[in-house]
């Protein structure tokens, strides 16, 4: 199996941390807007999430394509021949797109100026709690990409040393 080096882990890591980065943008602004009242419309922000989906392009393979590729290559007898004939390697790159989730709920507070004649405020459907949750998790996954890209530059240095 051919392998793109040094680049490919740096591309990859580099992608993981744009990826990340832009969920903790989102999950900010969604914090951000947890108490945003309907604007003169009455249109409610809604709760945003970040998909990640892969699109045909030059930036490297996605894992299941690489394992199936790498058992093809190492054992005949896990994978029958005829399937994988002529098989070509498919160039994916991620695209990340923000999407908007529908929901929204309604809070009693009768004392608020902006509340219905029934005491009801619409508000945003977003858990404070869920989205820390998602943060932390963010944040941890980008740290992960961090340590890769560490461990990438020691290995880089350790082979212009031999």
């Amino acid at each position: 199996m051919k392998t793109g080096g040094i680049f490919t882990t740096l591309r990859t890591s580099f992608s993981g941390l744009s990826t990340q980065m832009k969920r903790l943008e989102t999950i900010s602004e969604n914090i951000a807007n947890v108490e945003k009242l309907p604007d003169a419309d009455g249109k409610v922000y809604n709760r945003k999430t970040v998909i990640e989906s892969f699109k045909k392009g030059n930036s490297g393979n996605r894992f299941g394509d690489e394992m199936s590729l790498s058992i093809r290559n190492t054992q005949s007898n896990h994978i029958s021949p005829n399937k994988f004939n002529g098989a070509r390697r498919e160039q994916v790159r991620p695209e990340i797109e923000v999407a908007e989730v529908d929901g929204e709920k309604l809070v009693y507070d009768p004392t608020h100026p902006r509340a219905d004649k029934n005491g009801y405020l619409l508000m945003p459907d977003i858990s404070v709690v869920e989205e820390m949750v998602d943060m932390v998790a963010a944040s941890r996954f980008y740290e992960a990409n961090i340590s890769v890209l560490n461990a990438t530059k020691q290995m880089a240095k350790k082979a212009m040393e031999i």
